[in-house]
């Protein structure tokens, strides 16, 4: 699977870093950048003369911005069988290519991942960054908790993100090409290679893009109706996982806030700040259990 989300924030609200502004949030970076080098990964690949080795799925997802929606949705209706899925590799904020400095998370999420962007960048050339966790503020995050490998390639957060002004006009054309080429041929080594990625459970090294809620650490389920915020995991040392919750909860009241969907864990999580301590209560297996959970700053 290749992805990208293409969904933005609209006029702001309560998720961008401009308080009090009114004003269309484009996104270019976040995330145009992502769904334009996923078309054109795309493109590259319907150019082939031959068939893909494996079967190639293309994702654009909507609703990252309010919780990984688009994601949690596929993870619920997958195309093929979440079990023959063997990658996810995911393009998220790729526009601002700077002094060469390229991020790709996930290269411990599987044994040969690391060796193999080591490999690739001796063509590519670029200062890599590498982060071995599989969980993060985006969509490849859905496909880990699922146990399945993941890539997450990124150009690195600046001053705009989130604000009015993350417009086209900053955008780094030309390396954004780089980094669709270095995807394009990323994907293609994991699709032709002999043998599968073998699954591997990191811990998570978030990294900070901003925001004002606290860090709880829960990957929701968007798959499952139900009253409440279904979790499909919670991301291992997080607030979440040390106060005992684990996948297949789904979270019903968050201190005094009872929590019927999304928008309900979302506007409870802001009325809190990093330290506090909330009695959250969780049904499992439709038996109401309470547990503390002790929050974390932002990420």
């Amino acid at each position: 699977i290749v992805g990208a989300h293409y969904d933005h924030i609209g006029m702001g609200g309560n998720n961008s870093l401009a308080p009090g502004t009114v004003a269309i949030h484009n996104g270019a970076d976040d995330n145009a950048s992502g769904s334009a080098a996923l078309l054109e990964v795309a493109r590259r690949y319907g150019s082939l003369s031959g068939k893909p080795r494996r079967r190639m799925v293309f994702l654009a997802f909507t609703g990252e911005e309010s919780g990984l929606i688009g994601s949690g949705h596929y993870i619920g209706n997958p195309v093929f069988p979440l079990e023959k899925t063997v990658a996810m590799i995911n393009m998220d904020m790729v526009g601002r290519l700077n002094d060469n400095k390229l991020i790709v998370h996930g290269t411990g999420t599987a044994t040969t991942f690391d060796a193999l962007v080591d490999e690739l960048n001796k063509e590519h050339a670029f200062e890599v960054t590498k982060d071995p966790g599989g969980f993060g503020p985006s969509d490849h995050a859905a496909f880990y908790a699922k146990q399945i490998p993941v890539f997450h390639v990124f150009t690195g957060t600046h001053s705009d993100y989130h604000r009015p002004s993350d417009d086209y006009d900053k955008i780094n054309v030309a390396g954004m090409n780089r980094v669709a080429n270095f995807v394009f041929d990323l994907t293609r080594r994991v699709e032709q290679a002999d043998e599968r990625p073998e699954y591997v459970a990191v811990k998570p090294k978030m990294v900070a893009r901003g925001g004002s809620r606290p860090y709880l650490g829960s990957i929701p389920d968007f798959s499952k109706k139900v009253e409440g915020y279904a979790l499909m995991g919670v991301a291992a040392e997080s607030p979440a996982e040390k106060a005992g919750m684990k996948a297949g909860d789904v979270i019903v009241r968050f201190g005094e806030a009872k929590v019927a969907g999304l928008e309900d864990i979302d506007a409870a999580l802001r009325k809190f700040k990093a330290g506090d301590t909330v009695e959250v209560t969780v049904l499992r297996d439709e038996t109401p259990v309470k547990v503390k959970v002790i929050l974390d700053p932002p990420r």
